[in-house]
């Protein structure tokens, strides 16, 4: 590499540096029987719960309805309804015992999806409606949704995208051209290192787990896991996750970097700390050592997961990944839901692109 781009991928990492926001997730609210939040790009969604007030349990809930809308002026507008189409082939949607919407069932994820000016007439009636009843061919019912609260949560979608007053709002209607242009999302720049095999021996990672708040935490059967991050000079540095205690769906790992150098004159052996995040992990809580949950290393990419769930039926908890940049791992997706009532809809509340510094690409050619 020659000097000029040298100094040229130095410059470019800094700038990138001090000009990528700290991650801020947004907040969910929760309106009636619906919860609501917004991403750090624009997007919306809006989610239906599981009604509180009749009773009503799962097996009468069948699945959540949640709208989608993004802050730009292309304004993708889609419903997705979740459920178990079994040999269904259409439905019919049902407001306050009328005819809104009927459609194709398909199979995949969202067996229902409703998207652009139809979405917008679905969630017109949903606005004013009291309960929505999807059903198959033969009038079976399907899902019932309880719209108590739907209002104020496509409301409050309104304000954020900042609609309000607008001739595009769904519910603070108004007369002004809607203006308004989606943020662009951060792009995070990483330096990750060359290749390398070098990890802790297992003596190396007994002692961490002996000197870590883990150690009274093991029971039952525990897996460390240990991963390359790389090499750079005479540096090779790894992934360390500490089993630090399990329930029945949820396993804690507490995650470390170790370095160690190749360098005859020194002492020698690997040195670990607490990983570094630049959005402390939720399940840790800020203000102590970062705490994973049911995580995952994607090698190639080298980013990591955690994935913790409030309850065993997966409708509630909060999830995040990471990219790890050279020196800490950065937050590239935050979703939650923080209410257990049967929306298996997590919310998004950021998001982050990521790319390889000049330095680092430079370097693998």
């Amino acid at each position: 590499m020659s000097p000029i781009n040298f100094i040229a991928g130095i410059f470019a990492a800094i700038a990138a540096a001090t000009t990528t926001p700290v991650a801020q997730p947004g907040e969910i609210r929760t309106f009636g029987d619906w919860a609501v939040g917004c991403d750090n790009g624009g997007t919306c969604q809006a989610v239906a719960l599981m009604p509180e007030a009749d009773g009503s349990g799962l097996a009468d809930w069948g699945g959540p309805i949640s709208i989608i809308r993004t802050a730009d002026r292309d304004d993708i507008f889609k419903i997705h309804i979740s459920f178990e189409p079994g040999d269904m082939d259409r439905y019919q949607m049902i407001v306050d015992d009328q005819l809104v919407d009927t459609g194709a069932i398909v199979q995949g994820d969202y067996p229902v999806e409703i998207v652009g000016q139809d979405a917008i007439k679905v969630a017109t009636a949903i606005i004013k409606g009291r309960k929505l009843a999807l059903r198959g061919p033969g009038g079976e019912n399907i899902i019932r949704i309880s719209l108590s609260g739907s209002s104020a949560a496509l409301r409050y979608i309104d304000q954020k995208q900042d609609r309000a007053g607008t001739d595009t709002a769904l519910v603070a209607k108004g007369s002004e051209p809607f203006k308004t242009v989606a943020p662009a999302l951060p792009t995070i720049t990483v330096d990750q290192w060359d290749a390398a095999k070098l990890v802790p021996e297992t003596s190396a990672i007994i002692s961490l787990v002996e000197d870590s708040r883990c150690k009274d935490e093991r029971y039952g059967l525990v897996e460390d896991q240990v991963y390359p991050l790389g090499r750079r000079g005479n540096r090779v540095r790894a992934l360390v996750l500490i089993s630090c205690g399990s329930g029945a769906y949820n396993f804690s790992s507490a995650p470390f970097v170790g370095e160690y150098e190749e360098n005859e004159n020194a002492d020698g052996g690997w040195t670990f700390s607490p990983a570094k995040f630049d959005r402390q992990p939720s399940w840790g809580g800020e203000g102590t050592d970062p705490l994973l949950v049911n995580a995952g290393w994607d090698d190639q990419n080298q980013t990591l997961s955690s994935y913790g769930k409030g309850r065993g039926l997966g409708d509630c908890g909060s999830a995040e990944n990471y990219v790890w940049d050279g020196d800490m791992f950065r937050l590239t997706e935050a979703s939650a839901m923080p209410e257990c009532r049967g929306a298996y809809e997590w919310i998004t509340t950021w998001r982050a692109n990521y790319r390889k510094s000049d330095t680092a690409a430079s370097a693998a050619e």
